[in-house]
């Protein structure tokens, strides 16, 4: 399987053309100048890169938290101590964990970001945590609760029926992490954000299809279902450059408090 950090900077790309550009324009709006962010899951550090380069933030500080020291050090390892005039500050923790630590020492930040992290949360204590140190949560790349694989296989039904009965019983945001985080805070702003791969494949969407079809199989194994011809007829199609996805996510931009 593909290791956290290559799978991350694989999809960058993937994320960029997905991210609803509304819903990141109305975050934007909401900052301060100088804004004080707090990243949750974030991985090898590419979104404040991003917001960078796409004019949503110039200044400030951006604390990326993450579990994944090997993601977050590839992070680090990339873009040193800040981005542009954004100084970045990397800490290997526990999100739930650190927001506490934070709320108890009195830190606040003007914000918290979660790229594709509320869906593998559970959304109510998740807001309980971080309304304590911001007041306003970005949730770009949320699930929304459907995958597509094409061409048509016989088992796509079973696989993916399974893929989120696995979510609904081993993940603590399900596979409807988008509508969990929805009733949990107030939204401000929302948007679809979908992933889409076809080919001819671009740099790196090999790396995130061969990726998402180890976790599927991994995942459908879990619920006692063997996909393993279904993930080999997959894996035959994307290297014959055939295998097409999609997937359905949402863009939030929450208020916490």
């Amino acid at each position: 399987m593909t290791d956290h950090a290559t799978y991350l900077d694989a999809k960058r790309a993937l994320d960029d053309r997905s991210l609803n550009r509304a819903v990141l324009d109305r975050f934007a709006a909401e900052l301060p100048p100088e804004p004080e962010v707090l990243e949750v899951g974030a991985g090898t550090a590419t979104m404040v890169e991003r917001l960078v380069d796409w004019d949503a933030i110039d200044g400030g500080r951006w604390v990326a938290v993450d579990s994944h020291e090997e993601a977050l050090a590839a992070g680090e390892d990339r873009i040193g101590g800040s981005v542009g005039d954004v100084v970045v500050e990397y800490r290997v923790a526990d999100a739930f964990e650190f927001a506490r630590e934070a709320a108890a020492a009195g830190r606040r930040f003007d914000a918290v970001v979660g790229c594709a992290f509320f869906d593998v949360v559970d959304a109510a204590p998740a807001v309980d945590a971080l309304a304590e140190v911001a007041p306003l949560a970005y949730a770009p790349i949320t699930y929304d609760g459907e995958t597509r694989f094409a061409p048509p296989d016989p088992d796509d039904e079973t696989v993916l029926d399974r893929y989120h009965r696995h979510m609904r019983e081993f993940r603590p945001g399900g596979p409807a992490g988008a509508a969990a985080l929805a009733r949990e805070a107030a939204v401000i702003a929302e948007g679809p954000s979908p992933w889409a791969i076809e080919p001819p494949y671009e740099s790196g969407e090999r790396t995130v299809l061969s990726h998402l079809l180890d976790t599927v199989e991994s995942a459908v194994g879990e619920t006692g279902y063997d996909a393993g011809d279904w993930a080999d007829r997959r894996r035959e199609a994307l290297d014959e450059g055939r295998l097409r996805y999609e997937a359905a996510n949402r863009d939030l931009l929450v208020r916490l408090e």
